[in-house]
């Protein structure tokens, strides 16, 4: 049995997203214990965005799903520092790539379902 069914793994999840839904599913039938947190609704606060940035070892801005529509319609341009990333994602939390996975000692963007099983 894998060691993580002791340990509680956050999910955050970008809504009805199927990749969200997929790696949600495939966690729990593994038996992780998962906590669930839905971005839309939520919402995170500056400083929690932050520390997920920091746990991540990501710039704020890879936090964003380029590819979302939405994200597209914005059409920016110019530089956006640090501040205006996070004010664009605390207005827009839809706009995160998910799904994300955390335990106590790895945050990471889940690529695939299985991925799950790879966080320490």
């Amino acid at each position: 049995m894998n060691n993580l069914n002791h340990r509680t793994l956050t999910v955050y999840l970008g809504g009805n997203k199927n990749k969200d839904d997929q790696t949600l599913a495939y966690a729990k039938s593994q038996g992780l214990a998962i906590r669930e947190v839905d971005l839309t609704k939520d919402k995170l606060t500056g400083t929690q965005i932050l520390q997920l940035v920091n746990k991540m070892h990501i710039e704020i801005h890879e936090l964003i799903d380029t590819s979302n529509e939405n994200f597209k319609a914005f059409n920016i341009s110019g530089k956006f520092d640090q501040e205006d990333w996070l004010n664009l994602i605390i207005q827009h939390p839809e706009f995160i790539k998910t799904p994300i996975v955390q335990s106590e000692d790895q945050t990471v963007f889940v690529e695939t379902p299985s991925d799950t099983l790879k966080i320490n």
